[in-house]
């Protein structure tokens, strides 16, 4: 069941918080909330630690996307001089 509500009362730091991420990463405000709502409430093991990356996933915008990858292609460059056989 889809449900709709209304929250009351959201203190300003709050909802500037949440314009903010949702203007960073290019989502809808609603989408936004739920997504962090589903964060919040999502119930984690006692004593598991991630160790990946998965709570970058989604985060970065296009524009974000595309610096890092700019800013990161010369690691996919092989220099053929140090890696000949």
């Amino acid at each position: 069941m889809i449900v709709q509500m209304t929250l009351r009362q959201i203190p300003d730091e709050v909802e500037a918080g949440l314009r903010a991420k949702a203007q960073k990463t290019g989502r809808s405000l609603n989408r936004t909330a739920i997504t962090l709502l589903e964060q919040a409430l999502t119930p984690r093991e006692a004593g598991t630690q991630k160790r990946d990356l998965s709570r970058f996933l989604g985060q970065w915008s296009r524009e974000e996307c595309l610096a890092f990858e700019r800013g990161t292609s010369i690691f996919g460059q092989i220099d053929a001089e140090v890696w000949q056989s």
